[in-house]
């Protein structure tokens, strides 16, 4: 007997550790999903579009009106003066305001006001149609009403990062669309230009009160300043000095020429006196010099010197023309001398005199320095009187320069802003949208079937392919079996034979091929030492004796010894197929009441021998795994192939004792119904025993239904023609 080698249940998906597999995205997977769930997909578009259509149908006509205003970037000026709300470049932070401004509730209101949407039942629900009555209070709270619902229909929006700025309405009648919007941004600029000229008024209305104070503030001001003045004798010279400066100014001038001049007096005074106190003439004195009498006296004495040197150089002391020539040089130098005296007594009188004026002046000055001071006290006072009329004048004349600025700018007002384009009345209504509302429909309706299609996908825990096989239960996939009535032509007339006669009575069939696929694959399994393969499944319903006997037959067709023995003692469903009154079973072999070769029966299709279990019995048969082993070698040289059909894992404990015995497991799993957790479970309670689990086998697959999804599998369109039948 072929030695069971214990195994575990590996880890899934650990083939390949450097790949990650949960990064990848299944493309294949995904059409695979969408091909098998297009019914749902597509019934959960069409539901969307039955609902889009019914809501396109029911939705109110809406007409959208778009008009345009920009911000002036250069402001005209026709004269050049400072602006009373002055014109600022526009920058990004200024179109933002300007835009919440074209949504601000004051202009809303005012367009309200304008066109009596408060009356329109449109913008206010609890409006009356018909005329307003004459008189009437204003509804305040359907004015209001109207203005949020203005402001609902409302878009105001920057047109990119440009100065422009688009007001966009939507109204139930194209041309109330158009005539908001226009009625929005003429109220807007007009606004501006509105605002500017109330200003201007404001502000002139404003200087011409003030400047009627500052006049008379001035005019209070300077009157104040002339009557101090004449009260202190403060009278000014000039801008720089008053008239008691001027004078200590030329006083202190004369009294220095004064002082000079009688130092210089005082000094030839004294050389003079000096002079004759030694005895001389006086002759050397500059005084003298300079005068002209002295200067002819000089002359005559040098001419009567001359005539007296030379007469005595002739004639003799007696000489009388030497004598007459002696006394009048004596007589010229008497005069000299009388004149030097007369000289020097003048030079006494003006010392004399230049020394009383330096006195007068300075006593003068005197007098200067004291009303200088007095006039100084009184100037603190003068200045303080001056500097608050000055002020005044300075106010007085930055308001008048301002006023008249004002007067001069009135009428010149701009808005900063200028309408591009007024709205068009739209042709057609902007919505409802039809597709806008096909792509709604397209998109919930994929959105409402990929949650459909992942909810299902996550309620479905079955296998239905190798891979699936392979990353949940670590073995290889030996065949896949299909479902004989989704083959084609057996859906629409029937199944020609049972299933399990199908391989022997349809052998060129996909059925057939299908075994002859799981025979060849449990031959080369185990190299051709696997003769003892027990067939079992995790829950019931997967297939097995179906399985079990198409696998039979189809391997004794090929010519092989096949032994078939039914180890399912509670079901016994392959004895009630093939045979229909069984004396000696499984039981009475085992317990030697008989001998095998007394309860082997043969298969009416095939070469293959049947060993049942004996209908009727009703106690609980055990199984035993010695004698069971036992009576497996006894027969494993007479047959190629023996074949256990054993019961469910997971429902009967038995199934493990039968599986340990045999030289493999083939693990059958229903398509798409065996849920991945009891084939594991299933998978490790044989490990347990340690089975040699060879493979799994794929029962029941819906060929159709996996070519419709793109399964890997049964392709028919590839190679149907190869099958018949």
């Amino acid at each position: 007997m072929h030695a069971p080698v214990p195994r575990s249940l590996p880890e899934r998906d650990s083939a390949d550790p450097q790949v990650d597999r949960g990064a990848l995205i299944d493309l294949r997977g995904i059409v695979a999903v969408i091909r098998r769930r297009w019914m749902i997909i597509c019934a959960s578009l069409a539901a969307a579009i039955v609902i889009a259509g019914a809501a396109y149908f029911a939705a109110e006509p809406r007409y959208t009106a778009t008009a345009q205003v920009a911000l002036e970037r250069s402001a005209e000026r026709v004269v050049n003066v400072d602006q009373v709300v002055p014109t600022v470049d526009p920058d990004s932070a200024a179109v933002d305001t300007e835009v919440e401004i074209l949504r601000s509730p004051e202009l809303i209101g005012r367009v309200v006001d304008r066109l009596g949407l408060d009356k329109d039942p449109e913008f206010n629900k609890a409006a009356v149609p018909g005329p307003a009555v004459a008189g009437a209070q204003q509804d305040l709270v359907g004015r209001q009403r109207a203005i949020g619902t203005v402001l609902s229909n409302l878009t105001v929006k920057r047109d990119g990062l440009s100065y422009a700025i688009s007001v966009t309405f939507e109204a139930g009648t194209a041309p109330k669309a158009a005539q908001i919007a226009n009625t929005i941004i003429d109220l807007y600029v007009s606004g501006q230009t509105g605002s500017k000229s109330d200003a201007t008024q404001r502000a002139r209305v404003f200087l011409d009160q003030r400047l009627q104070q500052l006049r008379a503030q001035v005019l209070e001001g300077e009157r104040a300043v002339a009557d101090y003045r004449a009260r202190n004798g403060l009278f000014a010279a000039s801008n720089s000095s008053s008239v008691s400066q001027e004078e200590l100014t030329n006083l202190s001038t004369q009294l220095a020429q004064a002082q000079a001049e009688n130092a210089a007096a005082q000094a030839r005074l004294s050389t003079a006196r000096a002079q004759l106190a030694r005895g001389r003439s006086g002759e050397e004195l500059g005084e003298s010099l300079d005068s002209p009498v002295v200067s002819a006296l000089r002359g005559q004495r040098a001419e009567a010197a001359r005539e007296v040197a030379s007469l005595e150089k002739r004639y003799g002391p007696r000489y009388p023309d030497l004598v007459r020539a002696q006394n009048a040089l004596k007589s010229t130098d008497a005069q000299i001398a009388a004149e030097v005296q007369r000289i020097v007594a003048n030079v006494s009188i003006q010392a004399n005199i230049a020394s009383q004026r330096a006195a007068s002046l300075a006593g003068s000055i005197g007098q200067a320095r004291g009303r200088l001071a007095s006039d100084n006290q009184a100037s603190v006072r003068l200045n303080e009187l001056e500097r608050n009329a000055e002020s005044s004048r300075t106010l007085y004349q930055t308001f008048l320069d301002r006023y008249r600025q004002t007067v001069a700018q009135a009428g010149l007002e701009r808005s900063d802003s200028y309408i591009v384009s007024h709205a068009r009345v739209p042709g057609m209504p902007s919505s409802p949208n039809k597709l806008m509302y096909a792509a709604l429909a397209i998109v919930g309706g994929l959105g409402v079937a990929t949650l459909l299609v992942l909810l299902l996908q996550l309620l479905e825990r079955g296998l239905e392919s190798s891979d699936a096989i392979e990353r949940s239960l670590a073995l290889p996939m030996l065949a896949a079996i299909p479902d004989a009535r989704t083959l084609p032509g057996y859906r629409k007339s029937g199944l020609p034979a049972p299933p399990a006669e199908l391989p022997l009575k349809r052998p060129q069939s996909a059925f057939a091929e299908a075994f002859r696929s799981l025979r060849t694959s449990l031959h080369f399994a185990g190299g051709g030492a696997v003769r003892v393969v027990a067939i079992t499944s995790a829950v019931p319903g997967e297939g097995k004796t179906t399985i079990a006997i198409g696998l039979a037959r189809a391997a004794a067709a090929s010519g092989a010894r096949v032994l078939l023995i039914d180890c399912d003692a509670r079901r016994r469903a392959l004895t009630r197929q093939l045979a229909d009154k069984v004396q000696i079973g499984l039981e009475d072999v085992l317990s030697g009441k008989a001998p095998i070769e007394r309860a082997l029966l043969q298969d009416s299709l095939s070469p293959a021998v049947l060993l049942p279990q004996r209908l009727g019995d009703t106690d609980e048969p055990r199984a035993d795994s010695t004698r069971l082993a036992a009576l497996i070698e006894t027969v494993r040289d007479r047959y190629d192939l023996i074949l256990l059909d054993t019961p469910p894992v997971l429902a009967v404990d038995e199934a493990r004792v039968l599986a340990s015995v045999a030289d493999g497991v083939v693990l059958l799993v229903r398509w798409r119904k065996t849920p991945a957790k009891a084939a594991e479970t299933a998978l490790r309670q044989l490990y347990d025993v340690n089975a040699n689990v060879i493979g799994a086998v794929l029962t029941l697959v819906d060929v159709r239904e996996q070519q419709r999804s793109g399964e890997t599998g049964y392709h028919l369109r590839e190679y149907k023609s190869y099958h018949v039948g």
